[in-house]
């Protein structure tokens, strides 16, 4: 990737179902390609022969998106794979991540989940975490993921795993394991990462705090010092979002410097709207 900035794409993108009810995929593809030139493209709530949220047109949203964007590197999640309707087909629900350039790694975490304390009749589905590795300015690391939404110890217990990596991948970085042949050649090291997605998690929290506590930067924060988070849901959507405007989106850094980050409050075409973050070449040390 010889890009000297990187733009990235986050967008929970609700299987493609607008404000309106309706569900096209097509209007989502369109508004990501109208956004200028991105890197990356991390998108939660991709759905593959899924009836209850796909359209009879375009059953499966993965190869939909793959097709409209071939000159990228897909990078599949699924949080859970079950039976289709034919032996070839599976129903799937997940994060893509799509990379335009080298990829070095990649890997999908199953998050943590509990049962909720809160009421036995809270609803749950498994949730992941898409690791991607790209080669920009060197290794970096990209966590693109959706957390629990119905309870607030299941999403909790989320982000301890998402830190306890985090901090491994560190230990690896300032103590190299003994490099082997093959698979044991370790040969990726980063500290450079972001975390972005649908966190489900209110900027004025206790899980936000969590998160700067655990050396993370809210990249909002770093581009607008001393200003409320721009919602990101329930901007539109005032059905399934009664309290109204909110920020439930992020991106968080880790070594990475954001030069911006700007939310797209116009449009209609989900329940959350895109956010694009603009990150700045590292500053190397020179002898």
């Amino acid at each position: 990737m010889t890009a000297s900035t990187l733009r990235l794409l986050t967008w929970n993108i609700q299987s493609g179902r607008g404000c309106d009810g309706l569900v096209a995929l097509e209007r989502i593809i369109r508004q990501i390609k109208s956004m200028g030139p991105l890197e990356v493209i991390c998108l939660q709530e991709v759905a593959r022969h899924f009836d209850e949220y796909v359209s009879a047109s375009q059953p499966d949203q993965l190869e939909a998106l793959c097709e409209a964007f071939s000159d990228y590197t897909p990078i599949w999640g699924a949080a859970l794979s079950w039976p289709g309707a034919t032996a070839s087909q599976r129903r799937e629900f997940g994060n893509l991540t799509l990379v335009k350039g080298p990829v070095l790694d990649h890997r999908v975490h199953c998050l943590p989940m509990r049962g909720s304390r809160y009421s036995v009749d809270a609803w749950q589905t498994p949730r992941c975490a898409v690791e991607t590795l790209i080669d920009w300015q060197g290794p970096m690391r990209i966590l693109n993921t959706h957390l629990a939404y119905h309870d607030a110890d299941e999403r909790l217990a989320q982000l301890h795993y998402l830190n306890a990596c985090c901090d491994a991948w560190q230990q690896q970085v300032n103590a190299p394991p003994k490099q082997g042949p093959g698979i044991y050649s370790q040969p990726f090291g980063t500290q450079a990462t972001l975390l972005c997605g649908d966190l489900n998690l209110d900027s004025r929290s206790d899980q936000h705090a969590l998160l700067v506590q655990q050396g993370w930067q809210d990249a909002f924060q770093l581009c607008h010092p001393h200003q409320p988070h721009t919602p990101t849901c329930g901007v539109h959507d005032l059905v399934q979002w009664p309290e109204g405007p909110h920020c439930r989106d992020f991106v968080w850094l880790k070594q990475l410097t954001p030069s911006s980050l700007e939310v797209d409050t116009v449009t209609q075409l989900s329940d959350h709207q895109p956010l694009i973050v603009t990150l700045e070449p590292p500053v190397h040390d020179t002898p």
